[in-house]
């Protein structure tokens, strides 16, 4: 193989410029002092560098409970459900690169999906008794008497609902002038035999225990009947769900020092 002059030339620079640092890791070439970094031609790495990404608690907590050493602080987003650790994140005095790094993203459960899905819909007729086809295995019904209700009997009674046009005619008359009102009330018939109340039961997020979520149903005449779908204290249940998932980690990561929060190296 032969070489153009330009490169002879500058393979001689380079050769004759080729300083070592970073204890013999790397080294400075040429007129314009560029870096090469050796690594790729050794037969280790300098040091452990990697990324891990899961969404199973198990895969988190199993993968960091091998891997760290005691005191190596695992940041927990509980209004994300998501956890990180710098497995070489070292100490103040002794800092390391954070370049070894696991991540925990908690997906939601389907069950939850469709939960959140319903949340704040309207449903016609075939729409709330798909839903109740699809989830119904997970949900009890109240009705307005605290009464628990039949599945099979509440999907009867939202196939057959129907509403009821009561009109009736008021005339008043008086000596100098008459007036005669129209009064028209809709109403759903059968609506005894309606749930106002769904009570979900499923496990928000994989890897945390079951719980209730609770569903507030009214009925919409207009245009109807439509079923609007709200859920009951979300907030509240969100926060629960939310402190499950710190402790999970934190007693399956008791070596570690588990933190409320993010942190960016």
């Amino acid at each position: 193989m032969s070489l153009t002059k330009d490169a002879l030339q500058h393979l001689e620079q380079s050769h004759k410029t080729g300083t070592e640092v970073a204890e013999g890791h790397a080294l400075i070439l040429g007129s314009e002092f560029n870096l090469a970094d050796l690594e790729k031609y050794q037969d280790h790495r300098r040091r452990f560098r990697g990324q891990f990404d899961t969404e199973s608690l198990t895969a988190f907590t199993a993968y960091v409970g091998e891997r760290s050493h005691e005191g190596v602080p695992v940041f927990i987003d509980r209004e994300r459900m998501s956890a990180r650790c710098y497995l070489d994140i070292g100490e103040k005095s002794l800092a390391g690169h954070c370049e070894h790094v696991a991540t925990l993203a908690l997906p939601k459960t389907p069950e939850f999906k469709a939960f959140s899905r319903a949340n704040g819909s309207t449903f016609d007729q075939d729409d709330i008794v798909e839903l109740l086809e699809d989830w119904g295995h997970l949900m009890e019904f109240t009705n307005s008497e605290g009464e628990i209700l039949e599945y099979r009997k509440v999907l009867h009674a939202f196939r057959k609902v129907s509403i009821d046009d009561l009109t009736s005619i008021d005339s008043e008359k008086q000596e100098h002038s008459s007036q005669v009102g129209v009064m028209s009330k809709v109403t759903v018939k059968h609506a005894d035999r309606l749930p106002t109340v769904i009570t979900w039961r499923f496990s928000p997020y994989d890897g945390l225990e079951e719980r209730d979520f609770t569903m507030r149903v009214a009925t919409i005449t207009k245009g109807g009947p439509n079923f609007r779908l709200r859920a009951m204290a979300l907030d509240a249940t969100d926060k629960e769900v939310a402190r499950e998932f710190a402790e999970k980690i934190e007693g399956e990561l008791d070596s570690c020092e588990c933190l409320l929060g993010t942190f960016s190296p």
